[in-house]
């Protein structure tokens, strides 16, 4: 019975360490360069750039239909930024977005 017991801890013991052997040997996905890649493109997703009312509008990359009309107007901004919002500024991703609304609508 002795031996049974032996064996079979033996037998847990070595299948325990395979399967940590296993863990430690796969490789790990690089989640930071796939969540990099996804948060910037090449291509803006969105351009904002002022209205002929005056109001900041965000618009689809390539779009000439306003996404989201803000309550943001033009006169409230600096005149760097108001050169900016003339031309159009492009945002990346949508905490770029979310980022913006936060900053330019407080």
């Amino acid at each position: 019975m002795k031996r049974i017991i032996a064996v079979l801890s033996v037998s847990c013991a070595v299948l325990f360490g395979l399967l940590l052997w296993q863990i430690v040997k796969a490789p790990t996905p690089d989640t930071s360069s796939a969540i990099s890649s996804q948060q910037q493109s090449d291509q803006p997703l969105y351009l904002v750039r002022a209205q002929k009312n005056g109001v900041l509008a965000v618009y689809p990359y390539g779009s000439d239909t306003a996404a989201i009309v803000t309550d943001i107007h033009l006169s409230s901004l600096r005149e760097y930024d108001q050169a900016l919002m003339q031309h159009g500024f492009p945002l990346y991703s949508e905490q770029d977005l979310t980022s913006f609304l936060e900053d330019f609508d407080s």
